[in-house]
Parts: C-alpha cells; sequence; structure tokens
C-alpha cells in the first residue's frame, strides 16, 4: 500500500459585537473591586499610623511622669530634711518626722513604679513599629506646644469633608458600585449575544492540489430557557448590592459619629491643657508658700505635704492632659481620613 502524506494548517478568530454590556459591567465589576482593595489599604495603614502615634505619645507622656516623679521626690526629701532639722532643733515632733519619712518613701515608690511603666511603653512602641520589645529605637521627643485652636471649624464641613474622605468608606462605596455592576453582568448573562467570526484554512496532499478556504460570518446566539436562572441570579445580585448600600450608609453614619467624639475630645482636651497649667502655676505657689512657713516654724507638715501631693497631682494631670491632647489631635485626622506620613510628620514639629 502507498502512503499518502498529507499536512494541514487552520486560524480562527471571533469577536463580540455586541452582549448588552456584559463585557462592560465585568469590567466595572473588577475595577471597582480594585479600587475598594485599595481603600481599604489606605485604612489600615492609618490605622497602623494612628497605633504608632499612640504609642509615641504614650511613651513621652510616661517619661514626663518620671522627671515629674522625680521632682515630687526631691521636694519629698526637702520636706523630710526640713523635719528632722526642726526635731533636732526640738520645735518638731517625732509624728511630723515620721510623716515626712512616709511622704518621702511614697514619692519613691512612685518614682519606680513609674520607670516600669516607661520599660513597657518603650517595648510597646518597638512592637508597634515592627521591632522586638527589647529593641527600642532611638526617637526625638515631640514639640509640646500649647495647643491651637485650627480645628474649630463648624462640624458639619468636617464630617462632609471626612465623608469624602474617609478609606473605609470610599472602600464601601467602590463595593456598593461594584455590587452594581455585578447586577448589570448577570443581568446581560441572559441576554443574546452577537458575534463576528473569522476562519482561513489550508490543506495539502500528495494527490491533488493544495486547498484553501476562508470564511466570514455573524452569529447570533441567544440564550434558551434555562429555568429561570437568570432571573434568580439578578435578584441575588440586586440582593448583594442592597446588601452593600445598608451597609455603606451604616458606615456614612458612624463616620459623622467619629469625627463628632474626636472633635469634643479634642475640644475637651483643649480646656483640659490650659487648665492643669494654671492648676500647676497655683499649686508650686501654694507648696512654696506652706515650705516656707513649716521651715520658719508657723506652719505645720500636713500643710506642707498636703500641698506638694496637690503639686505632684497637678504636674501629672498637666502631662496626661497635654499628650492626651496630641493624641486626640491625630484621632480626630484619622477620623477624617487625613492621617498619612506627611501629617505624622507635622505632628512633631513646632
Amino acid at each position: 500500500n502507498a502512503e499518502i502524506d498529507q499536512a494541514g494548517a487552520g486560524l480562527s478568530a471571533s469577536w463580540v459585537l455586541y452582549d448588552f454590556g456584559a463585557r462592560d459591567a465585568a469590567l466595572d465589576n473588577a475595577l471597582q473591586s480594585l479600587a475598594a482593595s485599595r481603600h481599604t489599604q489606605d485604612a489600615t495603614l492609618q490605622k497602623v499610623f494612628l497605633s504608632a502615634v499612640q504609642a509615641y505619645y504614650n511613651l513621652f507622656a510616661n517619661r514626663a511622669a518620671v522627671d515629674s516623679a522625680l521632682e515630687a521626690e526631691r521636694r519629698a526629701q526637702e520636706s523630710l530634711k526640713a523635719a528632722v532639722a526642726r526635731y533636732e532643733a526640738g520645735t518638731g515632733t517625732p509624728a511630723d518626722r515620721l510623716q515626712a519619712q512616709t511622704a518621702y518613701s511614697q514619692a519613691v515608690l512612685n518614682r519606680v513604679q513609674a520607670e516600669g511603666t516607661v520599660k513597657s511603653a518603650e517595648g510597646t512602641l518597638a512592637n508597634t513599629m515592627g521591632n522586638d520589645a527589647n529593641r527600642v529605637p532611638a526617637i526625638a521627643a515631640p514639640a509640646m506646644n500649647m495647643p491651637d485652636t485650627k480645628f474649630e471649624q463648624g462640624l458639619d464641613e468636617l464630617i462632609a469633608a471626612a465623608r469624602q474622605r474617609r478609606p473605609y468608606l470610599a472602600a464601601a462605596d467602590a463595593q456598593v458600585r461594584a455590587a452594581l455592576a455585578n447586577v448589570d453582568a448577570a443581568r446581560a448573562a441572559g441576554m443574546p449575544t452577537l458575534s463576528l467570526s473569522t476562519s482561513m484554512n489550508y490543506a495539502d496532499s500528495d494527490i491533488g492540489n493544495p486547498a484553501r478556504s476562508q470564511a466570514l460570518g455573524v452569529t447570533l446566539n441567544i440564550p434558551a430557557f434555562s429555568g429561570f436562572g437568570t432571573t434568580y441570579r439578578v435578584q441575588a445580585a440586586q440582593a448583594q448590592a442592597a446588601s452593600q448600600a445598608a451597609q455603606r450608609d451604616s458606615l456614612s453614619q458612624q463616620v459623622a459619629l467619629d469625627v463628632w467624639q474626636a472633635y469634643y475630645a479634642l475640644n475637651t482636651g483643649t480646656q483640659a491643657v490650659r487648665s492643669s497649667a494654671d492648676l500647676v502655676t497655683s499649686a508650686a505657689e501654694s507648696e512654696r508658700v506652706a515650705l516656707g512657713r513649716y521651715r520658719a516654724g508657723v506652719g505645720n507638715i500636713i500643710d506642707v505635704l498636703t500641698a506638694q501631693s496637690s503639686l505632684a497631682s497637678a504636674r501629672l494631670q498637666y502631662i496626661q492632659a497635654a499628650y492626651n491632647w496630641q493624641v486626640a489631635r491625630t484621632t480626630l485626622a484619622q477620623t477624617m481620613g487625613q492621617l498619612d506620613l506627611s501629617a505624622v510628620d507635622a505632628l512633631r514639629r513646632p
């Protein structure tokens, strides 16, 4: 038997000319899903920034508390020396000396506890920065100025701006648009499609001349009845879109609440810093007068210890208020969707 050699090649292509928007809806769904992912990433970064800023200010608040505790310890030691001197001179009582000794021991204990809290805060900051707790980086102290009132503007404007900039809300809105595009895609899936197709074929063998063929055609594909499958898919997509819209609206309300709470926390913090600064001034003067009177022999140790305790408390309140204000300012920026690297850097400048 003779062998026959044959060879052939073919090429075909097809283009969808019209599909009632199915392709565009699928593309829109993908693009909106990508936008939602990017906004979610931005929101996550802002949460990381806020955690780092909180840990940063908490560390320096605790370091300032140690300085305050050291000052309270020094003043308590002065009171003890004064009580001992009066006792040795015969003008003081053993009770005065014992009370002063107790106050000094308490001041030392407060300082030791404050130093331990600093170590914990250092570990927390290192952990927030992605380091081991025992690898605390050298970080410059923040510039501590008196609070300004630049943030004091209409709440309506702040809330409106937050709804425009908040990444989580932008992500939710993109998810709604993606869900609506999915509705269009589900609806278009049950519609006809019009396609253009072309093909080219070549065949050759030992027993005849080469054969070539070309074809160009238009195909209309009309889906047959599928048991209302398309209807159910459309309804499911619509329900998903409605759910996404409800979540977005709920988040929009939460954004307004976040801004409201952050705004008034900052407002309260501003007043707290100013009031606590005045409190430190008056407490320091009261302590100076009480200790001077005691040294002069006309006052009693109770007044001195009370004044020193009030001064130490006032200093701690001022420190906490000052750093709380810094955190509150950052929190407001985060609720506004404005917390980024440039904003964090600006917080540290005078």
